[in-house]
C-alpha cells in the first residue's frame, strides 16, 4: 500500500477553469489517447468550470473525484485499459458510453452508479452539454488489484455494465467528500479517508453484482450486463437482436419466431432482464443507429434506417429522449480537435 507520507495522492486541480491540457493531465493515469471534439471551442478557453481531484490510494486502486461544469458542448473520447471502473454520481448527470454500452447516471437517471467489467483496452465516450453539471467519483481497480481481492476479470471480451445506487450513509460520507475537502490541500487523514470511502464503495457496489446474480440465477438467467438467458427461447430472441433482424420486426412477428405468445415472452422477458420488452427493443435500435453515428459518421437519415426507423424525425425524438442529445451533435465529425 502506498505510505501515507510519501504518497502522490490527491494531484488535483483547484483551478476554477480546467483547460485541455489540465483535463488531459489529470486523465492520464485513467485513460489513453485522450480527444475533445467541442464545435464552439476557440481551443484556448477551459474546458470545464470546476474542481478535479485524482487520488492513488493502493497499488492499482484510484480514485477521482469531479465537480465540474461543462463550459461547451463536447463530446470526449479515450480508451479505457482493462480492469473495473466503478461509477457515483451524486448530483448532476453523466452521459457515458463504454464500448457499445450508453449508459446515463445521477439522481434523476435510472441509477446514480455503475459497475462496469473491462475485460480489455475498451472504448469510452463522455458527452457534455454546456451548462450541464456533475458530481461524480470515478474508482478504478486494475486486474492486479482485482486479482488480489479474489475478483478477476471476465474471460469473454464483453463490456458488462451493472447498475447500483448507495446505501443512504454511503451517500452521506460522498457528499462530505465533496463539501468539506475538494477544494482544501490534502493531508494524511483526508488519505485514509479517501482510502476507506473507496473500499466501501468497492464493497457496496460488488455486493449487488453478487445479489443480482443469485437472482437471475433463480430466474433462469446468468447475471451481466445483459442478463445472458438459460431459457432457449429467450436465447433465440437475443440471437435476433445481435444479428440486427429484430430492427425489422414488431414484437408480435418477435415472439412468433421465438415460439411464444406475445404476453409469455413480455412476462419472461422483464422477469430475466428486470425491464420491458419494449423498452429494451427500442434502446438496442437507438444505440444501432447512435454506433453508425458516432463510429461511421453516417447522416441522419442513414442512421435512422439502420435502426429501423421509417421516419428520420421519429428517430430523432427518441434518440434525443433516450440519450439527451441530437442525432446530429453526436455524430463523428471530419476533424477532431486533440486536448493534447
Amino acid at each position: 500500500m502506498t505510505g501515507v507520507g510519501r504518497t502522490r495522492a490527491d494531484r488535483g486541480s483547484e483551478e476554477r477553469g480546467i483547460g485541455a491540457r489540465e483535463l488531459r493531465r489529470l486523465s492520464t493515469s485513467l485513460v489513453r489517447r485522450q480527444v475533445v471534439e467541442a464545435p464552439g471551442w476557440d481551443s484556448h478557453s477551459p474546458l470545464l468550470r470546476g474542481t478535479m481531484r485524482f487520488a492513488d490510494l493502493q497499488p492499482g486502486l484510484r480514485l477521482r473525484l469531479a465537480d465540474v461544469e461543462d463550459r461547451y458542448d463536447m463530446v470526449t473520447r479515450a480508451e479505457l485499459p482493462a480492469g473495473v471502473k466503478i461509477a457515483l454520481v451524486i448530483d448532476g448527470e453523466a452521459r457515458v458510453s463504454y464500448g457499445d454500452q450508453t449508459v446515463a447516471l445521477g439522481p434523476s437517471a435510472p441509477s446514480t452508479g455503475a459497475l462496469v467489467n473491462l475485460p480489455e483496452a475498451t472504448s469510452f465516450v463522455r458527452q457534455g452539454r454546456a451548462g450541464g453539471h456533475e458530481r461524480t467519483l470515478i474508482l478504478s481497480l486494475a486486474p492486479d488489484w482485482l486479482s488480489r481481492h479474489g475478483y478477476p476479470l471476465a474471460t469473454d471480451r464483453r463490456v458488462r455494465v451493472t447498475r447500483w445506487s448507495p446505501s443512504p450513509g454511503l451517500q452521506r460520507l460522498a457528499t462530505r467528500l465533496f463539501d468539506a475537502r475538494l477544494t482544501v490541500a490534502p493531508d494524511p487523514a483526508h488519505h485514509l479517508q479517501l482510502s476507506g470511502f473507496a473500499l466501501a464503495m468497492a464493497g457496496e457496489a460488488f455486493t449487488t453484482l453478487s445479489e443480482q446474480a443469485e437472482k437471475a440465477e433463480r430466474g433462469g438467467c446468468i447475471a451481466g450486463e445483459e442478463r445472458r438467458p438459460t431459457d432457449r427461447r429467450l436465447q433465440r430472441l437475443m440471437a435476433l437482436v445481435d444479428s440486427g433482424e429484430v430492427h425489422r420486426l414488431s414484437q408480435e412477428d418477435v415472439a412468433r419466431h421465438v415460439g411464444m405468445s406475445l404476453s409469455s415472452l413480455q412476462r419472461r422477458f422483464r422477469a430475466c432482464y428486470g425491464e420491458s420488452l419494449g423498452r429494451f427493443l427500442r434502446r438496442r435500435r437507438l444505440e444501432t443507429g447512435l454506433a453508425a453515428l458516432r463510429n461511421e459518421g453516417v447522416s441522419v437519415e442513414a442512421a435512422a434506417i439502420l435502426a429501423g426507423y421509417s421516419s428520420a424525425a421519429n428517430f430523432a425524438t427518441a434518440f434525443k429522449r433516450e440519450f439527451g442529445a441530437r442525432p446530429g451533435d453526436l455524430r463523428r465529425k471530419p476533424t477532431a480537435v486533440s486536448s493534447a
